[in-house]
């Protein structure tokens, strides 16, 4: 799988339901915590033009204490998120293959037009998305208290089963007119007792760093022409 099409699959996977390339939200002081959890997910994507093909991938989500992390299938790819005492947050896109990581600093979001909401980072979903479906009935998944909610917004149809106490949702659905789109919980379990554990910060710490912002003045590294070529694009 190349860079590019990795880079496509963790960038829509914490928020392909609405915006994904605007986060656009402040932290909450009022936030209540949620559960530490180790969560496997599946995305269906299938293109309503005869010409495109349809793709499956799956990818890990971990939520710890200010910390969200995500990983692709095959352990390639991932990224981090890191909720900082000044309520900032910090963002990291990880190689793992490469053993680099590259850097979004906080006080460089602006320049890269970024803005995280740190409610849609642990939960996929900010709370003001969730308030705009229609609660339809009350469910089960995974012997789990769950809601079904549905409900139209910016020329998309959503269906969301949400589950109540971990805060996460179960499915999300949206169709418009270009694509359906399906992501679904596979397994789920507390984090203490995940088989599959988040990659240690310790180890992150042992990559090559590089800060984003310093990607146009480095073309000539062989990682950055990589990472660069595969996306299509100048940072």
């Amino acid at each position: 799988m190349n860079t590019a099409h990795l880079s496509k699959i963790i960038i829509a996977l914490s928020f392909f339901c609405f915006s994904v390339v605007s986060l656009a939200g402040e932290i909450s002081a009022s936030e209540q915590p949620s559960p530490e959890i180790a969560c496997r997910y599946e995305m269906k994507i299938i293109p309503h033009a005869k010409s495109k093909a349809s793709s499956k991938n799956a990818w890990f989500f971990w939520r710890q204490s200010g910390t969200v992390q995500t990983l692709d299938a095959n352990g390639h790819y991932g990224e981090i998120w890191q909720r900082t005492p000044t309520d900032n947050i910090q963002y990291r896109k990880l190689y793992h293959t490469d053993k680099t990581a590259v850097e979004y600093m906080p006080a460089d979001n602006p320049t890269n037009n970024i803005n995280f909401d740190w409610g849609k980072l642990a939960s996929m979903l900010s709370q003001q998305e969730l308030d705009a479906l229609k609660p339809i009935k009350k469910t089960q998944v995974m012997g789990r208290p769950a809601e079904l909610r549905k409900g139209k917004l910016d020329d998309q149809t959503i269906e969301v089963t949400w589950l109540t106490n971990e805060n996460l949702p179960a499915r999300i659905f949206r169709k418009d007119k270009n694509r359906t789109v399906e992501v679904r919980l596979l397994e789920i379990t507390p984090l203490s007792m995940a088989r599959r554990k988040p990659i240690a910060l310790e180890e992150i710490a042992d990559y090559r760093h590089i800060d984003a912002i310093d990607f146009g003045d480095m073309e000539n590294d062989p990682f950055v022409k990589k990472v660069l070529a595969g996306e299509g694009h100048h940072h």
